[in-house]
């Protein structure tokens, strides 16, 4: 019986010391990772979400036709490849105190995501290690999600 109670204590004890290693969590990426990050950045587009749908699930985007390139100097660029044609948006950005990145358009383009199609800007947050674009969910439009390029 002591033998079984010993062998019994013995695997129940492997068990938890088994279970006790967590993980390591991969750090969120945040505002202050995108400023102290080397410049310029790419991020690409590596998924889409309805704002219409609670819950929705993300639709990948794997050929990364779109993407915005920041430049230490406050500038940025988006470009899109539509019908094999490279389309490019350009202006500045900077940090608002929520800690989101405030995109300033020089000019108007097919290219801003919002709810008008006069509008000169689009605000972009982090939310699990990916930049977010949400700029035109007021009007039903979509969520779009970038990853960093390594």
């Amino acid at each position: 019986m002591k033998r079984l109670f010993t062998l019994v204590f013995c695997v129940f004890s492997f068990i938890l010391i088994s279970c006790d290693k967590d993980e390591p969590v991969p750090e969120e990426f945040t505002i202050e990772h995108f400023l102290a990050s080397d410049f310029p950045q790419e991020w690409v587009i590596v998924g889409i979400r309805t704002s219409m749908i609670p819950n929705a699930e993300i639709i990948n985007v794997e050929d990364g036709t779109e993407y915005y390139i920041f430049n230490e100097d406050s500038t940025f660029q988006k470009r899109a490849e539509i019908e094999d044609e490279l389309i490019t948006a350009e202006g500045t950005f900077f940090i608002d105190e929520r800690d989101f990145i405030i995109l300033e358009y020089s000019q108007e383009s097919a290219l801003i995501a919002s709810c008008s199609n006069q509008s000169k800007t689009e605000f972009l947050h982090f939310s699990d290690n990916q930049l977010i674009n949400s700029n035109a969910l007021s009007c039903d439009g979509l969520y779009y999600y970038y990853k960093k390029v390594k």
